[in-house]
């Protein structure tokens, strides 16, 4: 409906910035809505074999997306020859969109984030780390809490999800941080390789 009208407004009227802006907090209103949903009714994972690289590709372009307009270059690493394993996709790719808009948000000006698919011995390793003003030693222990948040407009929700998330997979979050250099989030996401008919279906 915004898109709507604004296409009738004239692209000298300063009515346009009034509807942009309109529209941001839109998007804002229903990213917080759609935070609060998932987080009251939390699903189950459906996991299926798939290629976890693609999965984790899929997060990076769509915050890729969300940093056209800034200086941030968003560089992934994929793991070579990893088989296929058993997760739901759109819940991991959710878990790595949340770290990665955390990193972007972190960032002010011309600023790197680093993300790398590692394969260890009994999980993969979902590593992302940014050039960000990093967190307070003394915010740490918080940060996974629900509705905890530094930010003004943030919900305190997305890191909370991540957690949850990663845990339903059997795997766990750290995060390592200094101040004035950045931090990495590492997923440790224990999956369960596929099995021989899975692959073959």
């Amino acid at each position: 409906m915004i898109e709507v009208v604004g296409s009738e407004v004239p692209e000298s009227s300063p009515s346009r910035q009034v509807l942009e802006d309109v529209r941001k907090e839109v998007l804002h209103i229903q990213r917080i809505v759609s935070d609060l949903l998932d987080y009251a009714r939390p699903k189950p994972p459906h996991f299926h074999a798939a290629d976890l690289n693609s999965t984790v590709e899929h997060a990076v372009t769509l915050a890729r997306q969300q940093a056209l307009s800034r200086p941030i270059r968003i560089e992934l690493v994929k793991a070579v020859g990893l088989e296929p394993v058993d997760h739901d996709p759109g819940q991991i790719q959710e878990v790595i969109l949340n770290l990665l808009l955390n990193a972007i948000q972190a960032m002010e000006g011309t600023g790197h984030v680093y993300v790398k698919v590692e394969p260890g011995d009994d999980a993969v390793l979902i590593i992302i780390k940014d050039t960000g003003k990093g967190i307070p030693p003394k915010l740490l222990p918080s940060i996974f809490l629900p509705f905890f948040t530094t930010k003004g407009k943030g919900t305190g929700l997305g890191l909370s999800l991540a957690r949850r998330l990663v845990e339903q997979h059997g795997g766990r979050i750290e995060v390592e941080s200094i101040p004035g250099r950045g931090t990495e989030f590492i997923a440790w996401l224990v999956v369960r390789k596929a099995t021989t008919e899975a692959r073959a279906s």
